[in-house]
């Protein structure tokens, strides 16, 4: 296993949307172990593909730390409910944090790093944390759904640091 270097925004290949995985193999395996080492070694709750430079729709998360880490391939929100606001932060956005409105309740269709495809519900943090790393696969980073002048604050602080 390895950990895996980390896009930072404003890199334009965090915009690029993700293809399904079509390929169930041995580097599949690799890659989502290698996903799940990086997600622990920096202390996050999930990743996605495209934050590692892999344009496939994958997707770990862990929330709690005795918890195994999920792994999502292909996933798809198929409902959700109970929109709330969360506290954000991503490892692409280092340093900045914002309200993000989220459903706190979702069910998901995926599939499993062998491809046989499952169905689950996922609550609150667990949720909000599939949710946006669903929005990663899409091109869609978690500033993008701030409220404008947070948006503007954010690049100007990117801009004075150089």
């Amino acid at each position: 296993m390895a950990t895996l270097e980390i896009l930072e925004h404003p890199d334009p290949r965090l915009r690029q949307p993700s293809a399904p995985v079509e390929r169930f193999d041995q580097a599949l395996c690799e890659l989502v172990d290698d996903m799940i080492e990086t997600m622990h070694a920096r202390s996050a709750i999930g990743l996605a593909a495209p934050q590692v430079d892999v344009r496939q729709r994958i997707v770990v998360c862990c929330t709690e730390p005795a918890q195994a880490p999920r792994v999502f391939i292909n996933p798809e929100i198929t409902g959700s409910s109970l929109p709330g606001y969360i506290e954000e932060s991503c490892l692409s956005v280092p340093g900045q944090q914002g309200l993000v409105r989220r459903p706190t309740r979702v069910s998901v269709r995926a599939q499993d790093t062998a491809g046989e495809r499952f169905h689950c519900k996922l609550e609150n943090l667990d949720a909000v944390c599939l949710h946006h790393e669903i929005d990663h696969l899409d091109g869609t980073l978690f500033i993008d759904r701030l409220p404008f002048w947070k948006r503007l604050k954010i690049g100007a602080s990117r801009l004075l640091r150089g």
